[in-house]
């Protein structure tokens, strides 16, 4: 009998789901909180659900032979920071949600529908025409550039188009190491493009992976590169913006605003009321900010059920897994964050 260990709250919630659906081949353990009861558990488990492994549950995991990920990337990227020969996949399927979100928040801000309905409620008919309102904006034939062009990138770029609005992106290497994309855009480049990309975008969207090449990649100058109507939308990760400089650029006025799904801090539970920044972000007129909800719909949770069950049972057949991110080489003395 195979085991499987769900080691995070979100994901324990469908531990009766996963025990269904992978049969009685498989034992389901949704583990209580606690390294202890980690450890315990995960000591002779085949696969872990989990954002990570504890450094001190690290000798119980060493016989781990798959390590879910329930999300984009990972959190930890070192190959020493999980079991010598496990595999470490990340499940995606939270394109859609995440695009409908970014749409939501360009639309929001080219229409002014937020302040206009809190405005009205007090009977101020402004951006009315019938009462020589000002005009808003329309995202039609707006410059929309977006760091990252995979699946979230990609989903994005789709419905921009849908729109009417002209789509640039960038990814890590140039376009001509990669197949044509399935999504005909007007530009395709490479890291080395960036400064193009923030000098024609009128809404920069963040789509790429955090990591030693992207954290702090927008920093003040290359956010003084930006318009000054310019608004950035991060559903990323918050590191790479730099907190500081970005927090600057909106109090300063130098950026016209932002929308923010990702933070610099995070809470240990859902009962501590905690900003997403040492910075007053929440202060901000200038500022949509939303606490990492963009991708958490329930049509994405099914999506990554059978995703992760799809490989659980590649796994138990012994075929290719997909979506591999690394495979983990830490022993006892390796290398690596828990070294």
């Amino acid at each position: 009998m195979r085991k499987l260990v769900i080691a995070d709250r979100q994901w324990s919630a469908y531990g009766g789901e996963f025990a269904s659906r992978l049969g009685p081949r498989w034992r389901v353990v949704t583990c209580p909180e606690g390294r202890e009861a980690l450890c315990s558990e995960v000591a002779g488990a085949d696969a872990l659900l989990a954002l990570e492994i504890p450094c001190d549950a690290l000798p119980s995991a060493a016989g781990l032979n798959l390590f879910l990920y329930p999300g984009a990337g990972v959190l930890r990227s070192d190959a020493g920071d999980y079991p010598a020969g496990c595999a470490v996949v990340n499940v995606g399927e939270h394109g859609i949600a995440i695009a409908e979100y970014v749409m939501a928040a360009i639309l929001m801000h080219v229409t002014g529908t937020g302040e206009y309905s809190v405005s009205f409620r007090s009977g101020c008919w402004a951006g009315s025409g019938r009462t020589g309102g000002a005009t808003h904006e329309e995202a039609f034939e707006k410059t929309l550039g977006l760091i990252g062009f995979g699946c979230i990138g990609r989903a994005v770029a789709s419905r921009a188009l849908a729109f009417g609005m002209r789509v640039l992106a960038i990814r890590a290497r140039a376009a001509s190491a990669w197949p044509p994309p399935d999504v005909a855009i007007h530009f395709l480049g490479g890291a080395s493009d960036l400064p193009v990309l923030l000098r024609e975008s009128d809404y920069l969207v963040i789509a790429c992976p955090l990591n030693s090449g992207t954290r702090g990649m927008l920093g003040a100058r290359e956010l003084a590169g930006l318009k000054p109507t310019a608004y950035l939308i991060n559903v990323s990760r918050a590191e790479i913006v730099d907190e500081a400089a970005l927090y600057e650029a909106l109090s300063e006025r130098h950026l016209g605003g932002a929308a923010l799904d990702v933070w610099y801090r995070y809470p240990e539970n859902g009962e501590q009321v905690l900003h997403g920044s040492s910075l007053p972000f929440h202060e901000l007129p200038n500022v949509l900010m939303t606490p990492h909800m963009a991708g958490w719909t329930q049509p994405m949770v099914q999506r990554r059920i059978s995703r992760m069950i799809e490989t659980l049972k590649q796994y138990e057949s012994g075929q290719p897994l997909d979506r591999i991110v690394l495979v983990g080489t830490w022993t006892p003395g390796g290398e690596g964050m828990c070294s």
